[in-house]
């Protein structure tokens, strides 16, 4: 037995390194060894009682059966010969059926049986179920016609022996027997493999929470260290500033103080987003005045729209709008949406205003709108991702670190509310902000 099945699957055995799919490969391979054996028993019996036909139709089944062995070793695949060995073992029951025995009988539908639980487990359900069809439909239709007294042949029906009726059905429950015992074995590989894999993924969550720790404790510990120095960069800048009145060495000051401001800005982003990652960022829950906070927010990036030559309209909702918010945080959400509105639009306008949002009660909507440069529906879903910018490289116009909007979405998550974007390329840009309103009770 093990010197068949190495030789007609022990090639297909190693080129996979599935459980379940070698235990399938296994199933087949032994199902049509077994249908073979009972086959040679059978023909035994028909050879003995004279039944040439019958004879003669296990001869052919029995060579078609050895056909797909030589199959598996040949193109070690499983699927053609499932399907083969189906059509095969249904061509014989509607022989039987509709010309030799003339009958449908519990014989016939063991082995009915047998096909289709044979025909779901390895071939699916869609090829399950139209097997199904397949055995139903002839079967039903036989049994019609012979209501209506309707037959296909001229010669009587041939009758099975007593040996032969026997010997395949105590063959058929032994296949049966081990199609259950198959199942049942295949049951427990894969609760082991389920169990398997669920202990390699806790371990990979551990692994990949303690390297998220570590992770934000080195960002924590290397902003302190990095900003450390560059706060005394521009401390000592300042004082450069306020006591030189070249005009070169201002200039080169006024650069410095860019280029720190930026960096400052590029290490607290990162800083801010492994907090949220790491599950560490702190809400400080208070009563928000929308309004008030938006005035706050476009005051120091007036000036930046005004450089830019760009009309800056504010439209607040005269109603009083008051968010359960973290103000630190929707201050700095503010900050980025307005900031990136004013970065991406050469000429046109901006416009900032609060209403009541339609979709959701009790809930306010503060939207940015601009006229620059949009985004491409391509890029749109991709907006909010960490470190993703539509312009990338060395040939893009625009500076930034790609953080400001994916730290926004998730600050706006943490407080109950949610960020929207409609955008088409060259056309501009909207973002609704949309915060549940405080109702005191």
């Amino acid at each position: 037995m093990n010197f068949l099945q190495e030789y007609f699957i022990g090639d297909c055995l190693r080129s996979e390194s599935g459980v379940l799919k070698q235990a399938n490969i296994r199933l087949v391979f032994n199902l049509t060894l077994a249908s073979i054996g009972l086959l040679i028993i059978v023909s035994l019996v028909y050879m003995i009682n004279g039944f040439h036909y019958q004879l003669l139709k296990s001869l052919i089944i029995m060579s078609l059966f050895t056909g797909t062995l030589f199959y598996m070793r040949w193109r070690k695949s499983i699927e053609v010969v499932a399907h083969l060995l189906i059509l095969i073992s249904l061509a014989n029951i509607l022989t039987n059926v509709f010309i030799l025995f003339q009958s449908f009988n519990a014989f016939g539908a063991i082995i009915v049986v047998v096909d289709l639980i044979f025909a779901f487990h390895i071939l699916g359900s869609r090829w399950g179920l139209f097997y199904a069809a397949c055995h139903f439909i002839p079967i039903l239709v036989f049994e019609c016609l012979q209501y209506v007294g309707l037959t296909f042949t001229r010669f009587p029906p041939q009758q099975l022996a007593f040996s032969e009726v026997f010997i395949s059905l105590v063959l058929l429950f032994l296949i049966v027997l081990y199609l259950i015992y198959y199942y049942h074995q295949v049951y427990d590989l894969a609760k082991e493999s389920l169990y398997k894999n669920m202990e390699e993924l806790r371990l990979a969550k551990e692994m990949a929470e303690e390297m998220n720790r570590l992770k934000t404790n080195f960002l924590s510990n290397m902003s302190h260290e990095i900003r450390t120095p560059i706060n005394g960069i521009l401390g000592i800048s300042q004082v450069i500033e306020t006591e030189t009145t070249d005009s070169n060495i201002l200039e080169y000051v006024h650069l410095q103080q860019q280029s720190g401001r930026r960096l400052l800005e590029t290490i607290t982003s990162i800083l801010n987003l492994s907090r949220i990652e790491s599950n560490t960022a702190q809400l400080k829950l208070s009563i928000v005045n929308v309004n008030d906070l938006i005035l706050e927010s476009v005051r120091p990036l007036e000036e930046l729209a005004k450089r830019k030559r760009l009309d800056f309209s504010l439209d607040l909702s005269d109603g009083s709008f008051q968010c359960l918010s973290d103000e630190s945080m929707l201050y700095q959400v503010m900050n980025n949406i307005i900031g990136n509105a004013i970065k991406f639009t050469d000429k046109g306008s901006i416009t900032i205003n609060t209403k009541p949002d339609p979709a959701f009660i009790n809930s306010c909507c503060i939207t940015v709108e601009d006229t620059g440069i949009g985004i491409s529906e391509e890029f749109l879903h991709r907006i909010f991702n960490p470190f993703e910018q539509e312009s990338s490289g060395r040939a893009r116009q625009y500076e930034g670190s790609g953080l400001g909007l994916s730290i926004a979405k998730r600050y706006i998550e943490l407080m109950g509310g949610d960020i929207r974007v409609t955008s088409a390329k060259g056309k501009g840009s909207s973002f609704q902000v949309v915060l549940p309103l405080y109702r005191s009770h």
